[in-house]
Parts: C-alpha cells; structure tokens; sequence
C-alpha cells in the first residue's frame, strides 16, 4: 500500500512538472518571436492642447512589458497627443500588440472613445486609422490594463498612438507600455514511425533543427537537409525549436510517436 501511495505521488509530481515546463517553455518561445517598437516619438497635434504632454515617453519601447510611458490630457480644444512606435523592419503578415492601460480606472470601449491607431510606413500614415472597439481590445489580468490587438491590411514599420478630448476622464493619463510584432508563423509537424515532416511557411532547408524533452534536456541536433527527419528519440512529447540560416528561431511542442 505504502508503495502503491509512493508511486502514484511520484507520477503526479512528474505530470505537473511535465505540464509546468510546457507552458512556461511555450511561453518563453512565443516572446522570444515577438518584435518590440525600438525607437518612438511623441508630441502635440491640433491648434489648442493647453498642459498636454507625453511623460516617460521612452518607457513604451523595448521588450519591458511592465514600464509604460503615458499621454496626459489637459485642455484639449482643438488637439491632442500622440505617440508613434516604430519597429526595426518594414513587415507584413503579422499581428500587431499594443499594451495600454489607465492609472486605476477599468478600461472599455467607452473610455477609450478618444483613442485612435494608425499604421505607418516609412513615417507616412496608411490611411487606416481606426478606433478602439470590442474587437481590438483584450482586457487583461487587472480591470486597468490589457491590449489592442489587429493585423494590418498594409505593410507597416510603425503604429501611431493619438489621444483627443474623449478621455477627458482619465485623471491619471493614459498608458502605452509597449508595442510588438507578431510573426503569424506556421510551422507544422507531424510524426510517424519516430520520424517527424515539418510543413508550414517557415524554410526548412539548411536549418538547424533541436528537441527537448520535458525534463528540459537537449536531445537531439541537427541540420536539416530535407523536411523530414529522424530523430531517433522515444515516444512522447517535446519542444522543438528551429533556427533558419538567417538566424531566426520558432519553437512548438510536438508529439513524436
């Protein structure tokens, strides 16, 4: 009995741990695809925008998703503020994320009726300013704070943030922490006999190709010469990561069997 009870807690504890370093591994991978805003400028817009300001305007770049800069709103009569975003490259075919938040106030569509987005190219706007509505906005783990999520119909290397006279009510200012680049990446995988096709967008010809099994160990490495190999690995579940020859990485959890 006491052996039975020994065995069942250690096959809890290892499918826990097994579940724990899955997510937390997924997790790391997804961020370390994303493309953060490196570069940014802030100001004034409009004929009037009496005590209107960006403080910390630098916080809203880079890869900190906790500092934020903020767009106070004073007397805007005839004006606003913006701050506009810019990513390393001009991309296409990717999600686009920006933080966003209030200092204690719940956000809503509502509230956020003075918010506009455009993307930009080259410093030149895309004509596609929108506003913020239900389908933009993701609230997140606090009532204050969550993300403006779409993807561009244009190439774009920029997201420009304006805030107008319709959040007069946001005593403590409006918040940007961040913004990135999705990559909408595709890789597919799909195991049989132990060997693994890999399809998907994503070239796969000349690049270097790892396992980890759930323990967190480095199994397996190599570099790909088709996009079917063997890995010569027993069945179950592991994270595979791909590094293009331009040094590009994506990961996905696969199954091998």
């Amino acid at each position: 009995m006491k052996i039975n009870l020994l065995l069942r807690k250690q096959f809890s504890f290892k499918a826990v741990f097994t579940a724990l370093f899955l997510f937390a591994t997924n997790a790391l991978f997804l961020a370390q695809n994303r493309i953060y805003a490196h570069a940014q400028n802030s100001g004034v817009f409009g004929v009037a925008c009496l005590g209107c300001r960006v403080d910390n305007p630098q916080n809203a770049i880079g890869d900190n998703e906790d500092d934020y800069s903020t767009m106070v709103l004073g007397t805007a009569l005839l004006g606003g503020i913006q701050q506009t975003l810019t990513f390393p490259d001009l991309r296409s075919d990717t999600r686009l994320v920006v933080g966003i938040g209030t200092d204690n106030i719940a956000l809503s569509v509502q509230l956020l009726s003075g918010v506009t987005l455009e993307t930009m190219n080259g410093g030149q706007s895309n004509n596609d300013r929108r506003t913020i509505d239900v389908s933009l906005l993701k609230l997140g783990a606090t009532p204050n704070r969550g993300t403006v999520e779409f993807k561009p119909e244009k190439p774009y290397d920029g997201i420009r943030v304006g805030l107008t006279g319709g959040v007069l009510s946001l005593g403590g200012g409006f918040r940007i922490y961040y913004a990135y680049q999705d990559p909408l990446i595709n890789i597919m995988a799909h195991s049989q006999n132990g060997q693994i096709t890999l399809g998907g967008n994503v070239p796969v010809q000349g690049s270097e190709v790892t396992l980890v099994n759930t323990s967190g160990k480095e199994v397996y490495r190599s570099t790909l010469r088709s996009n079917t190999f063997d890995p010569q690995q027993s069945g179950g579940v592991y994270i595979m990561t791909l590094q293009t020859k331009e040094g590009k990485a994506y990961s996905r959890k696969i199954m091998i069997k």
